[in-house]
């Protein structure tokens, strides 16, 4: 009877380490093919040991960068950008590990993330100053920009982004930190296929699974670890007129989070304001058909947005 036993079992682990060797071959060969028939659509920029995916269009001064939110993909906004491109030139971009920018192994904090930025565009000859966008987690990225590089930034429009006193309570960091446990399993799984498997039955995004390489996910679980990375003493709001006449336009969402995020959902309409009050020169629109995927809910009202900030220091004029 041991002796079944044990040979039930060793076939049993060969089995299964078969299917891992498949599975992994079966993920390699998927992602070959997916950069075969869907190749970049715009350049791959060197910024230092790896390089990032940057897609420009438009050509009226001055530009618009777009920064993501946590596990977006740069592809989110591209109905948006070529609306933006008929007045303005913009530019959008992957993070790290998303889309076709290569994944970096280390572990990055929301500065590293600015920083970079600044290597792309500087490497790209994308000219500045900027009138930087962002959604979501993106806004943590863009005002550390506008702290380091002042002269580079015209304006901000943020886009349902967090604000402090909302982003960094004890309660949604600890939902973070679930959030980021689920998806370096999920990360594990795609590394060996399953992701492209259940995708030929289910339509996996929408459950939230949009990504599909391991490395997507890998730096979706960055994104999430940075916030515990940020010192305390960035974690307190920013004083009032801190940004000082700078153009700034806040967007907001109408509908409350969802489900888990609502967690997300206590002092956000306070911290919006917040984020209004930094600047003397400030927009704050509430989208009231929007959840918080504003971008996606009611794009040509940001679109609206950006053109609005666009023509203002175009002109020079302050938006209000």
């Amino acid at each position: 009877m041991l002796i079944l036993w044990q040979q039930t079992f060793s076939v049993t682990v060969l089995i299964l380490l078969l299917l891992l060797v498949l599975g992994f071959a079966f993920e390699q060969i998927g992602q070959r093919r997916d950069l075969r028939l869907h190749p970049a659509p715009g350049r791959l920029i060197s910024v230092g040991d790896h390089r990032l995916h940057l897609l420009c269009k438009g050509s009226a001064a001055p530009t618009v960068i777009i920064e993501q939110g946590a596990g977006e993909l740069s592809s989110v906004w591209w109905s948006v950008q070529d609306e933006i491109a008929k007045f303005a030139s913009v530019c959008t971009y992957d993070r790290a590990g998303y889309g076709w920018s290569d994944a970096v192994g280390s572990s990055r904090t929301v500065e590293d993330r600015s920083r970079e930025l600044h290597t792309l565009l500087t490497n790209a000859g994308v000219q500045g100053p900027y009138i930087l966008v962002a959604h979501s987690y993106g806004g943590l990225i863009v005002r550390d920009y506008r702290r380091k590089y002042p002269t580079e930034v015209a304006g901000l429009v943020l886009v349902d982004t967090p604000e402090e006193s909302s982003i960094f309570r004890k309660a949604v960091l600890s939902f973070y930190a679930k959030a980021r446990m689920m998806n370096r399993v999920v990360s594990l799984a795609a590394q060996f296929g399953a992701l492209r498997v259940l995708r030929l039955w289910l339509p996996l995004d929408r459950y939230g699974f949009w990504l599909i390489k391991p490395a997507e996910y890998s730096a979706l679980c960055d994104d999430l670890a940075s916030l515990e990375r940020v010192p305390a003493s960035r974690r307190a709001s920013e004083s009032a007129g801190s940004l000082g006449s700078l153009p700034v336009i806040v967007m907001t969402h109408g509908r409350p989070f969802p489900g888990p995020f609502a967690v997300l959902e206590e002092n956000w309409s306070e911290g919006q304001k917040q984020l209004a009050a930094l600047s003397s020169d400030n927009i704050l629109i509430v989208a009231k058909n929007s959840n918080h995927m504003i971008q996606c809910d009611e794009p040509a009202l940001v679109v609206d947005a950006i053109r609005c900030i666009h023509t203002a220091v175009g002109a020079g004029n302050p938006l209000v």
